[in-house]
């Protein structure tokens, strides 16, 4: 900010006060009110504060213009932390990374962790709950070997070809290192409910 806010305004060449102060206004204020009508209020010494609003919205239309401007392709499945490293590889400004930032982690919710537990029980887990396990596991900042280890306690066995984990606990599947690699978003609470993992509103993660 170039000033702070609720301090008046110094004239430069009097140093004095100019009999305005540096006032926040809404959205709705500027929209509706004429330059005059602002000036007004900014002459008043009121001492209000509008809190900042975070919009995920507004953050994600932000970083997908810079992709845009970086002609980066990205799909709606893609994550801002995924885009971000994509940005910062195209500027170079920045040491791209590969795993998911602490601002966009995301613990895992009550629904997977019962899931997992299930496959462990039975010792088994299809190619649709694999996935579902794998983004939320990721997008929960678990590391390759955490993820390696719960896929291998799903299965009890050796790892073979099929890529969600190997032999190496502490080295990925080769199916997790290209998840992790494309950097999408865990699933929606619709599409588990889709797969049969979510309960709608009887599940937590709602």
């Amino acid at each position: 900010m170039r000033r702070i806010v609720n301090t008046a305004y110094i004239s430069k060449i009097e140093g004095t006060p100019t009999g305005v102060w540096c006032t926040q206004f809404s959205v709705e204020e500027i929209m509706k009110l004429d330059i005059d009508a602002l000036y007004a209020i900014a002459m008043e010494d009121t001492g209000r504060t509008i809190p900042p609003e975070k919009s995920p919205k507004a953050q994600r239309n932000f970083v997908e213009f810079l992709c845009d401007e970086y002609d980066i392709r990205h799909t709606v499945s893609n994550s801002i932390d995924w885009m971000i490293n994509k940005i910062t590889e195209a500027t170079g400004s920045i040491k791209p990374m590969l795993s998911i930032s602490s601002e966009y982690i995301k613990p895992p919710r009550e629904c997977i962790i019962k899931l997992i537990e299930r496959n462990i029980e039975r010792g088994h887990s299809n190619h649709d709950h694999n996935k579902v396990i794998a983004f939320e596991l990721i997008n929960g900042g678990w590391s390759d070997k955490d993820i390696s280890f719960v896929f291998k306690s799903i299965y009890n066995e050796p790892a073979g070809n099929w890529g969600w984990y190997t032999n190496d606990p502490n080295k990925a599947g080769s199916k997790i290192t290209a998840l992790r690699a494309k950097g999408i978003n865990r699933y929606s609470c619709d599409k588990l409910q889709e797969l049969r993992v979510c309960l709608g509103n009887k599940c937590s993660c709602r």
